[in-house]
């Protein structure tokens, strides 16, 4: 009864350092996944605003013109 329970609480124990090695595999520390990451995630927002922004500014210059 006891022995799953402790390969469990094993498990947990080793995962931590287990998700560090695997980032290493990838020849790029933890902190260089950090910087990729957040630069796609900035890549994405700024992709998600520009449309936006562009239809903001077309309305606004055929507001301009129809005045």
């Amino acid at each position: 009864m006891s022995q799953p329970f402790e390969v469990t609480t094993e498990t947990a124990k080793a995962a931590p350092p287990a998700v560090v090695s695997l980032m290493h595999v990838g020849g790029m520390t933890p902190a260089d996944w950090v910087t990729v990451l957040t630069l796609l995630y900035l890549a994405l927002q700024i992709g998600l605003l520009i449309p936006r922004y562009v239809a903001r500014l077309r309305e606004y210059w055929e507001n301009r013109r129809g005045s």
